[in-house]
């Protein structure tokens, strides 16, 4: 039995102990020790049962116990101090001894007796506290959204807890008010057990919503288990004020919405309306509130024509270029009613007065496309306004718990739609709607949608399913072009089942004593012909065993390649789903991540066979036509992704009279980033007009070890942009580069014996390459890689480590964590080592992939050269700087290592213009200041920022200008 539901059953109190128990200030309190006394803790409620030979006499007990409470509260809160959860209330219960049921109830409500001079009336405190509970939640107060909660979730033995985030300011324009909805609520339920979500989160989820909180983007609902570490689930709500939902979706023209607003918007004049929208016309029928007017009681025109207009003009809806106003004598009301069917010729017949008002789309051409079109155009906000509008056809359903929300995105053929809810939507719901919605849509260049469905607040979706308009449209047609009826001879029974089975049997049959293998039955009616090889038949069998064996493993391969490229097609690549996810970390529904896959689904470049790469590019490229090149191009591994913070830089230098303001800097640090895949970016992928004044490269040793096989560029070079490289066909409008060194340097003499040592693996590679090419399961063995850990071996703890060993952290962040406009990756994480090595496995640096056969000397190092060469012509300055590293991770082989580094560093700054600074030990016992052994988060990132502004050996200013 746990502590929250351990219950204490005393007699008679032993009054004399020090310190009381609870049970002793208990009785101390009612002052009567002949009872005997229950409590019990459930959530946020302490029970307490009064228990005696006759039912205790309520009228004493609660005051007394009120009066203690508000006298000693001190000595009472005391026994509460090392549990999680706050006491909000406490029900007292009376009874006599033997009997069932309570003879009464009454509860206290703790809130209720602070701040206050005469005791809490027990009669009815429960309403009180409700009224008090919810008017005071309303506020925003955390205390007060608690106690509000758990008056619905303490009798599942559920506890409450509510904390504030405060969140970045967002400067995004679908945002109705972003200078207010700055906070995220965090409400974190807490039991003994792990109560299913669809139980309390639709309740939570609308309890919230119904306080309409301002300045709240957002509420986090988080399920903890008593002793886990881990939250069971986690739930996302949308706290977006009713106000501003109905006032986005006027905006786009939703018929229930804008009747809504002006009802709103003329209620005060004693009117109700109704408007119905007819092609690009919205006709709006004004007409008395139901009372006892005549019915040929008509509404004033100046009011209701004042009050109409002022509430379209400001909402400015889309494709909708006028509005007719009527004014509709009493006895139509009936034809008004939300639920009657709408006869628009009976109404417009003989109104009372009539006036047309054009709207602001009748003369912006912005405003007078109709939101399908835009859909059709590949306009994401618009299509995801009417994917909203149709999974969601009871606004008032979609105000109360915020309905089903939509998130898209276009990539190559095919729209990605996810969908998620308080409650996973129904698939059967959704595909259902969504697929022939957009097949309707012919959306110019979608072949086919895929379709997702999620609780908010996950990462990855519970279903999928995709949907392919072309082969849809083949189906159809083939469905068109069979035959009504054929022709059969007419079945027996005995035919239907006994007859065709024994047919298939005798051909089985037939078949394998063909092959030599099987015998026939001695009473088989068809016996084989003789052969001539019988003293072949273990050769024989050996041949068809293979050839089966080859056959069947064709066949799997086929299978399975297939499998698994429905299923990439399914989930878009792993990136691509949890680019859609509304990230808990950046706080905002249009993330950089989404952005970016935006940005390289409108892109026209070709792939890279890395995805950050695909869409850091594409932002750069539209930063550039946007502002031209930035000042400080920041690049690297993913050490430089998340070891520098451009807008804290930018803000630092800004401080500096001497350095130019208003700097532009953008991070362009890359997972697994070597000084090749460096060389490649600033060489061969950019144009010289996109390059920066400064280069700040931000990495260290491992990034330059010629030893190691450098897999990030190895994966770039096998991609259709690579090809398009070496052919001279990307940048398209690149200039031809003089003095261009090839990509693929020959092999200098030098390194002839070390390549000839490789040759081993070199022809193993070669081997398994053209196997793999004849193999349709081969292009897709990550995908298939990632289903067995998904199915088989996540769940094996000691499996799970053995893959964790193996694993790229960089790639593990770059799918969970959200990068900035400016791309850099901002990780809260901080390293603690003596937790750390209980989900990581410990590798020392013998052992260490990343220095495998350790070689400054070599095709890194001729790599960073000819970059250096190339920049320098461009007169660009280069700043490189050796982040740090922990003291964890610096055992005797890596510090070795990264000393032969910085001589080699030293050495190259002397000789060339570049300034080279070394961090690597500057902050190695800041545990606080890193996420992992190796990598910064973002408040070691704010030190090396403020550390490499305030360097006086970096000239900014002269490198600036």
């Amino acid at each position: 039995m746990t502590d929250r539901d351990r219950m204490w059953d005393v007699q008679q109190p032993r009054l004399n102990q020090n310190p009381p128990s609870l049970s002793q200030w208990f009785h101390q309190a009612i002052q009567d020790s002949t009872l005997r006394l229950r409590i019990r803790l459930r959530g946020n409620n302490l029970h307490l049962l009064l228990e005696n030979k006759v039912a205790p006499d309520s009228h004493h007990l609660v005051p007394r116990l009120t009066a203690a409470l508000q006298t000693d509260a001190d000595s009472f809160y005391r026994f509460f101090q090392k549990t999680a959860d706050p006491v909000y209330k406490i029900i007292l219960y009376g009874r006599a001894t033997g009997q069932e049921r309570p003879a009464w109830i009454e509860s206290i409500i703790l809130a209720d007796l602070h701040g206050s001079d005469r005791p809490t009336s027990a009669a009815h405190p429960g309403d009180v506290a409700l009224i008090s509970n919810e008017s005071l939640a309303r506020t925003g107060a955390p205390e007060a959204i608690a106690r509000y909660l758990s008056e619905s979730l303490s009798h599942l033995g559920v506890s409450v807890k509510v904390l504030i985030q405060k969140l970045p300011h967002l400067d995004d324009s679908e945002t109705p008010d972003p200078q207010t909805a700055h906070r995220r609520l965090w409400v974190i339920c807490s039991c003994d057990y792990s109560p299913d979500p669809s139980l309390i989160a639709e309740p939570i989820a609308q309890q919230l919503r119904e306080l309409e909180l301002e300045g709240f983007r957002e509420a986090v609902i988080r399920s903890q288990v008593s002793g886990e570490a881990v939250p069971d689930w986690v739930l996302q709500v949308d706290l977006t004020h009713p106000k501003e939902l109905l006032h986005h979706w006027s905006q786009w023209g939703d018929e229930q919405a804008i009747n809504r607003l002006l009802n709103q918007q003329v209620a005060a004049d004693g009117l109700q309306v109704r408007a119905i929208l007819q092609d690009s016309t919205l006709h709006v029928f004004c007409i008395l509130h139901p009372s006892e007017n005549l019915p040929t009681a008509i509404p004033h025109a100046n009011p209701a024509i004042k009050g109409v207009s002022h509430c379209l003009t400001t909402i400015r809806p889309q494709g909708i270029k006028a509005a007719a106003i009527y004014g509709i004598p009493q006895h139509k009301l009936t034809l008004l009613q939300p639920h009657s069917p709408l006869d628009l010729e009976h109404l417009q017949a003989d109104p009372a007065w009539v006036n047309w008002l054009p709207l602001p789309a009748s003369h912006d051409p912005d405003l007078a496309v109709s939101p399908h079109t835009l859909a059709q155009q590949q306009s994401p906000v618009a299509l995801t306004f009417l994917l909203q509008r149709l999974l969601n056809p009871n606004i008032e359903g979609f105000l109360a718990t915020g309905g089903i929300r939509v998130k898209l995105c276009f990539r190559g053929h095919l729209l990605h739609v996810m969908t998620e809810a308080v409650v996973c939507p129904r698939q059967t719901l959704v595909a259902g709607l969504v697929g022939p919605f957009i097949r309707d849509l012919h959306i110019h260049g979608i072949t086919g949608v895929r379709i997702y469905g999620r609780r908010a607040g996950q990462s990855s979706p519970l279903w999928s399913q995709a949907v392919n308009f072309e082969s849809m449209a083949a189906g159809e047609a083939a469905a068109d072009s069979v035959p009504l009826a054929l022709e059969s001879p007419p079945v027996t029974a005995t035919t239907r089942h006994g007859g065709r089975w024994e047919r298939w049997r005798s051909r089985l049959h037939r078949a394998g004593c063909l092959t030599g293998i099987f015998l026939p039955h001695p009473d088989a009616v068809w016996q084989p012909a003789p052969t001539r090889w019988h003293g072949q038949q273990g050769l024989k069998a050996a041949l068809l065993w293979a050839m089966v064996g080859l056959l069947l493993t064709h066949q799997v391969d086929r299978w399975w390649g297939r499998s698994v490229q429905v299923t990439a097609d399914t989930y878009s690549d792993r990136e691509t789903v949890l680019s859609l996810e509304t990230d808990l970390a950046s706080g905002t529904h249009h993330s950089a991540v989404s952005s970016a896959i935006l940005a390289a689904a409108r892109a026209e470049n070709p792939d890279f066979n890395n995805r950050l790469l695909n869409e850091k590019l594409a932002l750069y490229q539209e930063r550039v036509q946007q502002s031209g090149p930035p000042d400080i191009l920041i690049v690297g591994s993913s050490r430089a992704m998340r070891g520098i913070d451009p807008s804290v830089l930018s803000e630092l230098l800004a401080a500096n009279p001497q350095a130019p303001q208003d700097l532009d800097i953008f991070n362009f640090g890359i997972n697994g980033a070597t000084a090749r895949v460096v060389s490649l970016l600033l060489q061969q992928i950019l144009t010289p007009e996109q390059l920066p004044q400064v280069v700040l490269w931000a990495d260290g040793a491992r990034a330059f070890n010629s030893g190691r096989p450098d897999q990030t560029f190895e994966a770039i070079a096998q991609s259709e942009g690579y090809g398009q490289i070496e052919r001279g066909q990307f940048p398209p409008n690149a200039t031809t580069t003089e003095n261009a060194a090839p990509i693929r340097p020959a092999v200098s003499p030098r390194e002839l014996q070390k390549h000839l040592s490789h040759q081993y693996q070199d022809l193993n590679q070669w081997l398994q390459d053209q196997v793999g090419s004849l193999s349709a399961l081969y292009p897709h063995r990550a995908e298939m890689g990632d289903w067995l850990r998904t199915h088989f071996a996540e769940p094996v703890a000691v499996m799970q480590q053995e893959l964790e060993e193996n694993a790229d952290p960089d790639a593990v962040f770059a799918t969970q964590e959200p990068i900035t406009a400016d791309g850099f990756l901002a990780l809260d994480l901080r390293f603690n080592p003596k937790t750390y090595y209980r989900d990581h496995p410990r590798v020392s640096g013998a052992y260490d992939n990343d220095y495998q056969d350790f070689e400054l000397r070599g095709q890194q190092d001729e790599a960073m050269s000819r970059l250096l060469r190339y920049l320098d012509r461009r007169h660009v300055e280069v700043i490189f700087v050796n982040l740090p590293l922990t003291q964890d991770y610096l055992d005797p082989i890596r510090g070795e290592y990264e000393a032969q580094f910085i001589d080699y560093m030293t050495a190259i700054a002397r000789r060339t213009d570049i300034t080279f600074r070394d961090l690597g030990t500057q902050w190695e016992t800041e545990y606080d200041y890193f996420s992992d052994p190796s990598h910064l988060n973002r408040y070691g990132a704010q030190q090396v920022t403020l550390h490499l502004a305030e360097d006086a050996q970096i000239p900014w200013d002269l490198k600036l200008d």
